[in-house]
């Protein structure tokens, strides 16, 4: 019998210590973006990574995928849903449906710093449940705010709207084109890869881009002039989820972690995304690039203009049963109290 008493006990020190031991097992989560692991969003990435990581004491260790070896750039909301990874960088704004109100409220964040839309847009995807059912198949867990982009050209500085009639410039949306359309210019929907020939043979005298791509796209040897006020900002969208099966997965305490992570991470991207462009204007000042200003009259008329053609698209999506005035009012109101 005492025998049999020390077999049941060392049975059940055992299977305490086997349950200690799965308990103490860390968390393994796989991470996809792709993006190359020098990218800034991708350094940005690493930082949150490092950050879980010891705020969890080592019990949850992500591992990464880079450069696309797991997830794709147009369909990964969808491919994150299914299970390609735990979390992973989406693009919603290159689904080809179901993210109407994603799309559209880019070009509703006017005028205010990056660091603040992100708020703003916190707040209005905790409002709006129809924003967040965009979102319903994963779980987002952070979200990117992009840098501004400006006007560059190349013949002749573009200081007042009578300088752009005429010029041909490339540029994305639909809002901004029919924005420069309005005021006279023909905007020109191209690749990026044909825009530094076109510039070079004079195809198109300007482009909208964002300051880091007088480096990455060598804009500094061709483009002359910047009109530095003549802005075009990108908003925020939610870029960084989890696959919900993962997400119910993790215990409450370690999914706190994670949601308190959510703003820092988005200002983290948010601020490697800035490094290029200070780099990348440190190139064009060296290579001559001038800097002007549109005057006071021509740069009213751009914002009434664009703002004219952002309410078409709330209008549009209203149409569609969707929210889209009220997203648009609210995200100017915010804009207005956070930006006195």
């Amino acid at each position: 019998m005492a025998a049999f008493l020390g077999v049941v006990l060392m049975c059940a020190l055992l299977s305490g210590m086997n349950e200690l031991a799965a308990q103490e097992k860390p968390i393994e989560l796989t991470y996809a973006t792709f993006y190359a692991p020098t990218h800034p969003f991708s350094i940005a990435d690493q930082h949150w990574i490092a950050k879980i990581e010891k705020e969890t004491n080592g019990r949850v260790k992500i591992k990464p995928y880079w450069a696309g070896t797991l997830i794709s750039g147009k369909e990964s909301i969808r491919e994150l849903s299914k299970g390609v990874a735990d979390i992973a960088f989406i693009t919603p704004i290159y689904e080809r449906s179901g993210v109407d109100l994603t799309k559209a409220i880019l070009d509703f964040f006017r005028g205010s710093r990056p660091e603040v839309n992100v708020k703003i847009f916190w707040e209005i995807f905790n409002k709006f449940p129809e924003l967040r059912k965009e979102f319903e198949s994963i779980k987002l867990i952070a979200a990117h705010a992009g840098t501004p982009m400006c006007l560059m050209t190349i013949k002749k500085p573009a200081k007042t709207l009578a300088d752009l009639r005429g010029m041909r410039i490339r540029a994305t949306g639909d809002v901004m084109g029919r924005t420069l359309k309005e005021l006279g210019t023909e905007p020109v929907v191209m690749p990026v890869t044909e825009m530094y020939e076109s510039l070079q043979k004079g195809i198109i005298q300007g482009v909208i881009f964002a300051e880091g791509d007088y480096k990455s796209l060598k804009l500094s040897e061709i483009v002359k002039y910047e009109t530095e006020n003549f802005l075009q900002d990108r908003g925020v969208y939610g870029s960084r989820a989890m696959n919900l099966d993962s997400w119910k997965k993790l215990p409450p305490d370690i999914q706190k972690i994670f949601e308190a992570s959510k703003e820092w991470w988005s200002l983290e991207s948010l601020n490697e995304s800035r490094k290029p462009d200070e780099e990348g204007k440190a190139m064009a000042i060296k290579a001559g690039v001038q800097f002007v200003q549109m005057d006071q009259e021509g740069l009213r008329k751009y914002n009434d203009t664009f703002d004219a053609e952002t309410i078409k698209e709330a209008k549009a999506l209203d149409a569609k049963g969707l929210p889209g005035t009220k997203l648009y009012e609210e995200t100017r109101r915010l804009g207005k109290q956070y930006n006195p």
